[in-house]
């Protein structure tokens, strides 16, 4: 199947069209600080100044062989900035394991779903970290633009220069904001 990754026997898949899946008796996955997990598992490599989301985008454009649903190189429009994308997480029997969407801005990266009553959550975000962080530095070039279609402060930032994420070979793409 194209696009999948895998880790154990669990295998993971982007599903481009956000089919509304779910399970009837799941356990909700609350959302998760994904940037939290991925910095605790100890092996991102050095970003400089740009967030976890570039090296995330440019570390599953190669675990999906650039089956995101987007262009390497692309141009983005989503309430919030960054990237959107819905996970399908499943056994090597086929069977779904757990429904859940990751959201990845400069800002920081969320993760939040469902899981099958056979999967915990913690097991299923301990398996999705380590498949991430299993080889962090084989990543693939892209770069991403991405506007805020619904920013709160609109009227003054219509125009304003796009945030990039991805990783252009050398250096990690963009910067993450500045606390208040």
């Amino acid at each position: 199947m194209d696009g999948v990754f895998w880790f154990g026997e669990v295998g993971f898949v982007v599903d481009p069209q956000a089919m509304a899946s779910r399970f009837p008796d799941g356990v909700r996955v609350e959302q998760t600080s994904l940037d939290a997990l991925l910095v605790e598992g100890d092996r991102l490599p050095p970003l400089g100044a740009a967030p976890v989301a570039s090296w995330l985008l440019a570390r599953l454009m190669f675990l999906t062989n650039e089956r995101l649903g987007f262009e390497a190189n692309d141009t983005l429009h989503h309430d919030g900035g960054g990237y959107y994308l819905n996970f399908i997480a499943f056994s090597k029997q086929m069977k779904p394991l757990a429904f859940f969407n990751v959201h990845g801005t400069s800002a920081g990266c969320q993760l939040w779903g469902q899981c099958d009553r056979n999967l915990s959550v913690e097991q299923l975000l301990m398996t999705f970290r380590d498949a991430l962080l299993e080889e962090p530095t084989a990543l693939m070039p892209c770069r991403l633009q991405s506007y805020d279609t619904d920013p709160p402060d609109l009227d003054r930032r219509r125009v304003r220069k796009l945030q990039p994420l991805g990783w252009n070979g050398e250096q990690f793409l963009g910067t993450q904001p500045r606390p208040a």
